[in-house]
């Protein structure tokens, strides 16, 4: 969209762009309190407005900040606008396999002490869960891979909406 560049007091680089997001993942960007947002703006450190202005029956959304970081919050906002419930995939051996990803923060709270929430999931379900390495995160993100019956992977996915 538009793009602008300005110096900031300091003499280093400052930048503003905007984008549109649909309208009914705003709430999502900006999550319960302003804590998806507030999340967004530390990870990014970029300074992320969203406006009451449409375009195309799309909400616009500013940043402001150094260009690396508007485009590292560019990329972060897009996982989450972006992320539609995927349909499960069917793996090599007839199972279903489903990916998403999970806030890095959220870590412990899926695998559990010592792995007992993983371990739950797995024998209440059948469904194997493998969530990604903290050193493979990206924009704060990681991924969960989920794999079993065809039954059990997309009602499993409910179990790790933190």
């Amino acid at each position: 969209m538009a793009r602008g560049r300005e110096q900031e007091s300091d003499g280093s680089p400052s930048a503003k762009d905007k984008i549109a997001v649909p309208a009914n993942k705003v709430g999502k960007i900006i999550g319960r309190r302003g804590a998806m947002i507030r999340e967004l703006q530390d990870k990014s450190g970029a300074t992320i407005d969203v406006t009451d202005e449409q375009d195309d029956g799309k909400t616009v959304i500013r940043l402001s900040g150094a260009l690396e970081d508007i485009e590292k919050a560019k990329a972060l906002l897009a996982r989450i606008y972006q992320d539609e419930p995927r349909s499960p995939q069917k793996s090599a051996d007839g199972e279903a396999m489903e990916e998403f990803e999970i806030p890095e923060d959220k870590c412990g709270l899926v695998i559990g002490s010592r792995g007992s929430k993983i371990r739950e999931i797995q024998s209440d379900t059948g469904v194997s869960v493998n969530v990604g390495s903290r050193d493979t995160a990206q924009y704060g993100m990681i991924k969960v891979t989920l794999k079993g019956d065809k039954a059990g992977v997309p009602t499993r996915r409910k179990s790790f909406w933190i």
